[in-house]
């Protein structure tokens, strides 16, 4: 992955990412273009009782960039734990507004990178906002994959390539680089008048610096507009706060600041300090929040079942592999004194403290994923539409690292890592 990912070491390159995603994952790992051709409609509602994280619909992406659809996933469930109602929150918005700053600050003079992390996701909505996918892209309102993303993608690297982008000083217009993106996106006229009036068309005002004291209207949302359910870490009870309080304020790298504010937490790499981790994670499913979790992808160990299976891994070889980012949901685990707390299944009050014990063993947590709904040509048994479930044996490896190609020599894959790599845990956790 490019840009703040690639500081991560983690992710694979641009060029092979964009090569890899033709229908899902994450600048980040993405199927190929073999792989895309079926589709389906997601669901994305929890039924149990360990965590009942109170999801939205599954999507499907159709370029590299996973880590704006699992943010969009998790700050949709936060507005929907507080308001009870489920909005279709734009991806290609954040998108849109992500390859503008490439291009603005000088950082795209060969092709954009659709890769990412949460930090980078959290100051772009704190600069532009959200906006609901019928307030951007009308015909893609209730649509599963966004074609258009992948559409004006190589619009804007073409131009970078032989068009109006390729020449440095139209690169340092601001102007220009909007009509750029807009003709590459195919809005329409109305679309940008609403954002020239609220952005300018040189962008010379965002909504941290310049709707402070006022809302942008025009179906653009500031983060302290957004409702969203976030616990008070003095009285222990959970607010109806707002998107801001939940992205704190901070670089896209390092701790973010605020009373209620989400921070990464990387995997620890010895057993007791990694109980105590998933202890945390498993007091955040509790009380039904949405946990961010970033992990590496080898499409060798997806079963049929939904599953990342270390044993059929190892059985097969490494494979098409890449980072990624999902909402996890749910988790499966051996429980001491009450023997196997099941995903999807309800558990009393008493079960879910006696799963903080130190003996719990947990078998797998189960993700909602941005890779769409009904997949036949990746797997059939998912015990929910779009959700996958990642084996702790797997999450904890090791496995090999491999070349970004789709088809790795096994010879070339020398290097290892530990699949669990982070997750982002709301402040008191």
């Amino acid at each position: 992955m490019a840009l703040d990912l690639l500081k991560k070491t983690r992710w694979l390159s641009i060029a092979s990412m964009l090569a890899l995603a033709a229908g899902s994952a994450a600048g980040c790992s993405s199927e190929t273009a073999s792989d895309s051709a079926a589709s389906g409609d997601g669901t994305g509602s929890s039924t149990d009782d360990i965590t009942s994280v109170d999801q939205s619909a599954v999507k499907r992406q159709s370029i590299g960039n996973c880590w704006l659809y699992a943010t969009t996933s998790w700050l949709e469930a936060l507005n929907k734990a507080a308001t009870g109602a489920e909005k279709n929150t734009s991806e290609s918005w954040l998108t849109y507004w992500h390859w503008y700053e490439q291009l603005a600050n000088g950082r795209a003079s060969g092709e954009v990178s659709t890769g990412g992390s949460y930090g980078t996701a959290a100051n772009l909505i704190a600069r532009y906002g959200v906006t609901l996918e019928k307030d951007f892209i009308k015909a893609e309102a209730e649509a599963e994959m966004s074609a258009r993303q992948s559409s004006a993608l190589n619009a804007v690297n073409a131009s970078l390539k032989n068009g109006a982008l390729k020449d440095a000083v139209q690169r340092r217009d601001k102007v220009a680089i909007r009509k750029e993106l807009d003709k590459a996106w195919q809005l329409d006229a109305e679309t940008t008048q609403r954002i020239d009036t609220v952005f300018g068309e040189g962008v010379d005002k965002t909504l941290d610096r310049s709707y402070t004291q006022a809302a942008p209207g025009n179906g653009f949302i500031r983060a302290q507009d957004f409702p969203a359910r976030v616990k008070d870490t003095q009285t222990g009870q959970f607010v109806n706060g707002t998107l801001a309080d939940a992205i704190g304020s901070g670089g896209s790298f390092g701790p973010r600041q605020g009373k209620f504010a989400f921070n990464s937490v990387s995997y620890p790499s010895d057993a007791t300090t990694r109980r105590a981790f998933w202890k945390r994670v498993q007091k955040a499913l509790h009380d039904e929040v949405p946990v961010l979790m970033s992990w590496k992808v080898d499409f060798n160990a997806l079963t049929r079942e939904s599953h990342f299976s270390y044993e059929q891994l190892q059985s097969r070889g490494p494979g098409h592999n890449g980072g990624h980012m999902t909402v996890m949901h749910d988790y499966e685990a051996d429980v001491p004194g009450v023997g196997l707390l099941k995903a999807g299944q309800p558990a009393t009050k008493e079960q879910m403290e006696k799963a903080l014990a130190d003996g719990t063993k947990i078998i797998f947590v189960r993700v909602k994923n941005s890779w769409g709904g009904i997949r036949p040509d990746r797997w059939d048994q998912a015990a929910l539409a779009g959700y996958h479930d990642l084996d702790m044996k797997y999450l904890n490896g090791p496995i090999k690292e491999c070349p970004g190609e789709d088809v790795p020599d096994p010879s070339a894959c020398t290097g290892s890592t530990v699949p669990l790599w982070d997750v982002v845990l709301p402040a008191g956790y």
